[in-house]
């Protein structure tokens, strides 16, 4: 059996449930042979969907479920080869800073066109243990207060961008961390238009 076989089955069940129903209105309900033959049909479709078709239907779900599977496996393992890839990036240009301390330059430009200039990198983020201490119970109050049912949650964010444009209040002075490290940038040879 295949989907759309099934399909028909499925079809013809229903109509036969439908022809069945009539028959016995018609009937005032008495069981006659012709009742009998239909309601055997009726099982026989039935039966058959819950053999052939059900093993259609579940070979068609593990399939699915399978290639799900695969495919998750594939992107974790993408993943992991990304995370890989990064250290090893931050590694080579650890090693580039390295080189241009050794050699003193801030500036440096190999023979193939590749060239570096030490910058610092500067990250801003929010101490999330910080943030919860000084906001996380009023915000819940606020949200209980407000009729929110104690089942609906929140997480709590905070941007550095918009603490610099709007400025931080009083009490905040330690919610974002700034942290700086050596780096380099990066320039690569142009491509030739040809």
């Amino acid at each position: 059996m295949d989907y759309k076989e099934m399909n028909q089955v499925l079809a013809n069940l229903d109509q036969a449930i439908n022809t069945l129903e009539e028959t016995y209105i018609e009937n005032e309900g008495e069981v006659t042979e012709e009742t009998e033959q239909m309601e055997a049909e009726i099982s026989g479709l039935q039966e058959l969907l819950s053999t052939e078709g059900i093993d259609l239907l579940g070979g068609w779900l593990k399939a699915k479920e399978d290639r799900k599977k695969s495919l998750k496996a594939e992107k974790d393992y993408i993943t992991r080869q990304m995370s890989a890839i990064d250290e090893t990036i931050e590694f080579i240009k650890g090693k580039i800073n390295q080189v241009m301390v050794a050699t003193g330059k801030d500036k440096i430009k190999g023979d193939r066109g590749y060239s570096f200039a030490t910058t610092i990198s500067t990250k801003t983020e929010v101490d999330k243990d910080v943030l919860a201490m000084h906001y996380a119970t009023k915000i819940s109050n606020a949200i209980l207060a407000a009729g929110v049912p104690e089942y609906i949650g929140f997480s709590l964010t905070a941007s550095s961008t918009k603490a610099k444009e709007i400025g931080l209040v009083d009490g905040d002075e330690n919610l974002f961390v700034t942290t700086e490290k050596p780096t380099i940038r990066f320039t690569k040879p142009r491509a030739s238009k040809e």
